[in-house]
């Protein structure tokens, strides 16, 4: 892929501030859900199976969708897929504050879900860009400081917007900044020249996305409708038809959806289920943890919002000392050390009781936060940095789908490790708090366990 000359320093940074502006909107977005789920559950009458689907579907799609932008932004406009994105992510949340049960709910976030998507599969291609040598890996931690104060913001202002005004407000808070960020990036972001000898194979790109849709969909709902529902047991089986499909595609075409030669690079391959592993330990506890502050600690949305703080603080911390020192520490330390922590983190969050300290619980927020500042940084831009010429969209957005598919496997094996236990526990008479503990540990172990089989994987690469 050819590029024009590369802007100035400062001009370089005011586009870095484009990007960033759709990731702090997007972990924004994601940390004010996440706080408002209880809410919505007494709201709309549902449990805590079927509300989780308000962040699991909103990355079902993200997710499917993600190696369709790559690719797409490899032969066409990254700029203007970029801020495609930001447009539709705006109008999904317009539709969110207008909701009133849960399928028009699921309808904006799948909305919003495409819109995000064709931001993440472009960001860190748009930064790897512009940016190049070591300022490159301080831009990735500038990014992981946006994501932390993203996440932030997202409980504070959450909670607060929760408690004040209702749930629907979270979700007009980001129609401003989507106009906003269109606004900018028309002006600020260049048209970089497009990878045209490449091809877009269109059968390919919809065996894949249908394979991916099934099998996370049934993933995410086998919690609520029981792993032998007819319909999650056909989900998995069309998700395989397809796959069957998908393989002999690629197979066969001159230039295939996927070029999976990219995966033959030990640098991209296990950089990516790094990333993967890494998520899915911290997600175990994402949407757990607003429920056990709830249900076990009795406390409001303002309360488990402040709590919930720490976590994206030290993530910012963690997340520009690492950009600095990816300039000189090989990646395999920091990301080892990075799992080290997320470990000890989750499990502090499996022994932690039904009184824990608040002193307790601010302790392994830190923890967990320091560890995926300090993995998600050199992870991102080494796998980044390995793109052979002419695919940094399809292989950002893979180090992208990796990230994503951890996190849906991360809430959607908690949520049903969590359901399995504290249903067993209660069928034995167990009462209803200890029942919770139970799920609630079980749950944070097998974050543990993930997070160690990342970093056997991160100290031998």
């Amino acid at each position: 892929m050819t590029s024009p000359a590369l802007p100035h320093l400062s001009r370089k940074w005011l586009i870095f501030t484009v990007t960033a502006n759709g990731t702090f909107m997007s972990t924004l977005s994601a940390g004010i859900v996440n706080i408002a789920l209880p809410t919505m559950s007494h709201e709309f009458g549902v449990s805590l199976e079927s509300i989780q689907l308000v962040v699991s579907f909103y990355l079902l799609v993200l997710t499917t969708l993600l190696p369709v932008f790559g690719k797409l932004s490899d032969i066409y406009s990254r700029k203007w897929m970029y801020l495609g994105g930001f447009i539709t992510f705006g109008v999904g949340a317009f539709l969110g504050a207008l909701s009133h049960s849960l399928p028009t709910m699921l309808l904006a976030r799948g909305i919003q879900g495409i819109g995000s998507s064709a931001m993440m599969a472009t960001s860190q291609a748009l930064i790897a860009q512009v940016f190049h040598g070591t300022s490159r890996g301080r831009a990735f931690g500038a990014i992981g400081a946006v994501v932390a104060c993203g996440s932030l913001a997202g409980p504070a202002i959450g909670g607060a917007l929760i408690q004040t005004w209702g749930w629907k407000s979270i979700f007009w808070l980001s129609v401003p900044i989507a106009a906003i960020g269109v606004w900018r990036g028309i002006y600020l972001i260049p048209r970089f020249n497009a990878h045209k000898r490449s091809k877009f194979d269109v059968k390919g790109a919809l065996l894949y996305s249908g394979m991916s849709f099934s099998f996370l969909f049934a993933l995410n709902t086998a919690a609520d409708k029981g792993w032998t529902h007819p319909l999650i047991v056909g989900s998995f089986a069309v998700s395989l038809l397809l796959l069957g499909g998908f393989i002999h595609r690629a197979r066969t075409v001159k230039h295939p959806f996927l070029d999976v030669e990219i995966f033959k690079n030990p640098v991209i391959s296990i950089g990516c289920t790094v990333a993967l592993l890494g998520y899915l330990a911290l997600f175990v506890n994402t949407v757990l943890l607003p429920f056990y502050l709830t249900e076990i600690m009795g406390m409001d949305p303002i309360k488990i919002g402040l709590l919930i703080l720490p976590f994206p603080v030290m993530l910012a911390i963690a997340s520009a000392v690492a950009g600095a020192l990816n300039a000189k520490w090989p990646a395999r330390i920091l990301t080892t050390i990075g799992f080290c922590l997320i470990i000890l983190g989750t499990l502090l969050f499996a022994f932690i009781g039904h009184k824990p300290s608040i002193s307790y619980i601010i302790l392994a927020q830190l923890i967990m936060g320091a560890g995926s500042g300090t993995f998600q940084v050199p992870n991102n831009n080494t796998v980044v940095s390995a793109a052979p010429r002419g695919k940094l969209g399809v292989v950002a957005s893979m180090n992208a789908l990796a990230r994503n598919v951890g996190m849906i496997f991360g809430i959607a094996l908690s949520v049903a490790v969590f359901a399995a236990v504290q249903n067993c526990l209660n069928s034995h008479g167990v009462n209803t708090p200890d029942a919770f503990i139970g799920g609630f540990q079980a749950a944070m172990l097998l974050g543990t366990v993930c997070a160690v089989v990342g970093g056997i994987l991160s100290a031998k690469r």
